[in-house]
């Protein structure tokens, strides 16, 4: 991406009439026309919140099929991160995340909550 097409781009984002957060980034992560890099930040980004929606939108694409590999582990570092935050470790979801989602989150609550790696080997 050259430097006028950022500048575009940051321009327009700068102009939009503001989103509430996580909202705007929930609309980004869950738009499969989207640039894989704004889907990719925007389940970053979510990580940040501890909103139910924004838990249940990364462990959607985490767990849809035709979602990158890349951004399927995006999504595993941002729910570890949402689980760490909150002090409250999701059993069911972290089962039903596929390896890769699984691996990462998994490594984020072991250097955060290293205190819950027993639950996680059940």
């Amino acid at each position: 991406m050259g430097l006028g097409s950022f500048l575009k781009r940051l321009i327009a984002r700068l102009t939009r009439s503001p989103v509430p957060q996580p909202q705007g980034l929930i609309r980004v992560l869950l738009d499969p026309t989207a640039e894989f890099g704004d889907r990719d930040d925007a389940a970053l980004d979510l990580g940040a919140y501890a909103q139910p929606e924004a838990e249940a939108a990364l462990l959607r694409v985490a767990c849809d099929p035709s979602s990158d590999l890349q951004l399927v582990d995006t999504c595993g570092e941002a729910l570890g991160e949402i689980w760490c935050r909150k002090g409250k470790l999701n059993l069911e979801a972290i089962q039903q995340l596929p390896d890769a989602a699984r691996l990462t989150a998994t490594a984020v609550i072991e250097s955060q909550r290293p205190e819950w790696v027993a639950q996680l080997k059940k």
